[in-house]
């Protein structure tokens, strides 16, 4: 359930506090089952994959990039809560004109994410893929909000949503997003597979299937072959056909229904996007994605869009609760002007996919500022 007003104003009575994250924690609201340490695990381990386009001068084709495939282990802290945070506001008493006062309580809780290259492989073939294996190859901070009140409605939104929740996040390459979306006030019952997402992945501008021959068939040769030749990575996932770019969730809804190890007694579902509308009408202003001018030129990141899956499990030979997390984001990449004869420079979806079990509780030795008061 939402928020009652007793607990935010709690919150503000008692002012601003930061502190170690507890998984269950109410006052996080849509936000409560992230708290702790999320790992790929040795019976998860390869279950990240990732897909992105990359400019390559070099490419035979001369259609100007290539599409490169990664496995990848993720380590994901959720680790301080930062309560009561004030948005300052005013307003006026409708009955009376009289000014009061209408500030913004947000409960915030960090996360840092770090990724790292099992395996990789592209087309058309760089000789640059496997450089990487080993090492890191994503480095992510942010914070995820939860707003516990004054919630923000959306014109023409799907099911006339209301911001409650945003995920701030900041990259090493140049890039800063800011995205939103309504998370539900309580997880669902069960599982519902219709709950992960459908993700296409092939370029936008240059048609819709790898299948299709209204373009000139060497554009395509990439997603033509993975498509065909499924990535499998160097980590054997048993009875996984492998990640491709038409059906990019097939790995999640392999995990759910042959590694979980038991059955889902509650999902969480958080959706948040950078524009809110993914074709790229931007219905709030206020959210998006900002770019270093070196990357604005080059592979210009324009949209992000991410759905976070946490689920309850009861194990099947213990009975224990264990909890796992999926998540499918797609970020898109402007570079190389479309074949299709239409203005503008062609969309690259870049995907990413991964299922990771919580191991641990929030490290408290993470917790470096504390603040009592604002």
């Amino acid at each position: 359930m939402a928020l009652s007003e007793k607990l935010i104003q709690d919150m503000v009575d008692k002012g601003r506090r930061i502190a170690t994250a507890s998984a269950g924690d109410e006052t996080l609201g849509p936000l409560s089952m992230l708290p702790g340490v999320w790992k790929n695990t040795d019976a998860l381990h390869g279950f990240g994959f990732n897909m992105i386009a990359l400019p390559f001068a070099t490419d035979p084709n001369g259609n100007g990039y290539r599409l490169l495939m990664n496995q990848y282990d993720e380590e994901l802290h959720f680790s301080i809560v930062d309560k009561g945070v004030p948005n300052r506001g005013s307003g006026f008493d409708p009955a009376t004109g009289a000014p009061i006062i209408t500030d913004q309580i947000i409960v915030a809780l960090d996360y840092d994410q770090k990724i790292v290259q099992i395996a990789a492989e592209d087309f058309p073939v760089s000789g640059e893929a496997q450089k990487f294996d080993g090492k890191a190859i994503h480095k992510e901070p942010g914070l995820w909000l939860y707003m516990t009140n004054f919630e923000t409605e959306v014109a023409n939104s799907p099911n006339d949503a209301k911001i409650n929740v945003a995920r701030l996040g900041t990259i090493p390459h140049g890039n800063s997003v800011l995205a939103v979306g309504s998370a539900p006030d309580e997880p669902f019952s069960g599982f519902d597979p219709r709950l992960i997402p459908n993700v296409n992945g092939v370029v936008v501008g240059g048609g819709v299937d790898p299948d299709e021959d209204d373009l000139e068939p060497i554009y395509f040769a990439p997603y033509k072959h993975f498509h065909e030749n499924p990535f499998k990575g160097t980590v054997a996932i048993p009875g996984f056909k492998g990640f491709e770019p038409v059906d990019m969730t097939d790995m999640l809804r392999h995990a759910v229904a042959k590694v979980l190890p038991g059955e889902v007694k509650k999902t969480m579902r958080l959706h948040v996007d950078s524009a809110f509308d993914h074709a790229g009408v931007k219905t709030l202003n206020s959210a998006g994605i900002v770019n270093i001018p070196f990357v604005v030129r080059q592979a210009d990141a324009i949209a992000m869009n991410s759905t976070f899956l946490i689920y309850e499990v009861e194990d099947a030979e213990n009975g224990q609760t264990r909890h796992f997390m999926q998540y499918v984001q797609n970020v898109i990449l402007d570079f190389i002007g479309r074949p299709d004869g239409h203005p503008g420079r062609a969309r690259w979806p870049h995907v990413s996919i991964n299922t990771m079990e919580r191991v641990s509780d929030a490290d408290a030795g993470s917790v470096k500022v504390r603040m009592v008061t604002e």
